[in-house]
């Protein structure tokens, strides 16, 4: 039993179980005011239900009343309209330049954007393919966002005027070495004199990377057959066609070892720590919307994160990314992205060395591949790495 909210006569559950039974209370409630008036009783509401149907009260005073609570009980019965559910919020389009073509090294990106990470942060992330430097100049000029490149390439456009900034490292070794084969014996870079040693070309991270071998390890550049070979350093060496090639560590090697050829790789790191690649966006962009930086930033480094938990997943996830990846090519491919995962290790993920960019421009000043003043704390911001 509960009180009547209004007068105080007690109104059983069994009352309020229907429409109409709700609707008999409610004249229950109205007969008390007036009769408690009159005689201070009240009127159970099963009692005003009979009388109605016995003619106790005259339907000229009770109709109006009647049809203002059938309204109300109508109403009350109503199906009510389902809440509109929110519309998400509309993501923000973002292009991020990553490279010449698809490829399983640029799984982090992938994984990142498969798994939701960027969406997460309210980020539709489009990644391109075409050459690094024009990917630096479009960002600088602010016609894309955000671009993939190397130190060396973040250095040369601020020396040009171009107002890039590198935001996240991602490669925390520089991914070009020198390939021989096992059985030639060569283990240093000073042991290339006198041998002919294949490059893709005089530009680029693979010239970079060989003059800074040779500026650390005092080769004489004028002792080596360098031959522009193109992008065939597996076939060249392979076959005989050049006694050593400038490669990416975690690409040739990979192939020419799962051909069945040993190979043996001087790695420049372990003489110079060169800036490799990472994130890098423009001045305006870090100034007018730093959340977005931060939030792609933040997205990125997950993804990264993820693909070094789970490389058999993030594997998968970038064959839906490089459709020319062939059943065939899989084995290979999965040994590329595991030596990649080498490459990208740190204990402080998306972090910059000042050092390394110190040093950097300063090996690039010294070998004339630098010409002018560049200031060292405008190349990079580690603000956004948490």
């Amino acid at each position: 039993m509960t009180v009547g909210r209004k007068c105080g006569c007690r109104i059983s559950h069994k009352v309020r179980r229907t429409c109409f039974e709700r609707l008999t209370c409610r004249l229950s409630l109205f007969h008390c005011r007036n009769k408690r008036l009159a005689s201070g009783k009240c009127v159970a509401p099963e009692q005003v239900h009979k009388n109605i149907f016995k003619g106790v009260y005259p339907m000229r005073k009770i109709l109006p009343f009647l049809v203002l609570l059938t309204l109300l009980a109508v109403t009350a019965c109503a199906p009510q309209a389902p809440a509109e559910t929110p519309s998400p919020p509309e993501l923000q389009h973002i292009d991020l330049g990553v490279g010449f073509i698809p490829n399983v090294q640029f799984a982090p990106f992938y994984v990142a954007q498969a798994k939701g990470f960027y969406a997460e942060e309210g980020l539709d992330v489009a990644l391109e393919y075409g050459f690094e430097n024009d990917f630096v100049a479009l960002t600088a000029q602010g016609e894309r966002q955000f671009a993939v490149a190397s130190g060396d390439q973040v250095i040369l456009a601020r020396a040009q005027g171009l107002p890039v900034v590198y935001v996240m490292k991602w490669y925390q070794r520089f991914p070009v070495g020198v390939a021989v084969p096992a059985s030639a014996g060569i283990e240093k870079p000073t042991e290339l004199a006198g041998h002919s040693v294949g490059i893709p070309g005089l530009f680029g991270a693979s010239y970079v990377a060989w003059k800074a071998l040779a500026y650390t390890a005092g080769l004489d550049e004028s002792a080596v057959n360098l031959q522009e070979i193109g992008f065939t350093q597996a076939e060249a060496l392979s076959q005989g066609k050049v006694d050593a090639a400038v490669v990416y560590i975690s690409n040739e090697p990979v192939q020419l070892r799962q051909a069945g050829m040993e190979v043996r790789v001087i790695e420049v790191s372990d003489y110079m720590n060169l800036v490799a690649n990472g994130i890098v966006t423009n001045e305006a962009l870090l100034r007018d919307n730093p959340d977005l930086v931060r939030g792609m930033v933040r997205a990125s480094l997950r993804g990264l994160a993820y693909t070094l938990e789970h490389p058999d997943e993030a594997f998968t996830i970038a064959r839906q990314f490089v459709p020319d990846m062939t059943d065939e090519d899989a084995p290979t491919q999965r040994a590329v992205l595991e030596a990649s995962l080498a490459l990208w290790r740190s204990d402080h993920p998306g972090y910059s060395d000042p050092q390394a960019w110190a040093d950097s421009v300063q090996f690039m000043r010294d070998t004339g591949l630098l010409e002018g003043e560049v200031d060292v704390e405008s190349l990079y911001s580690n603000q956004f790495v948490e």
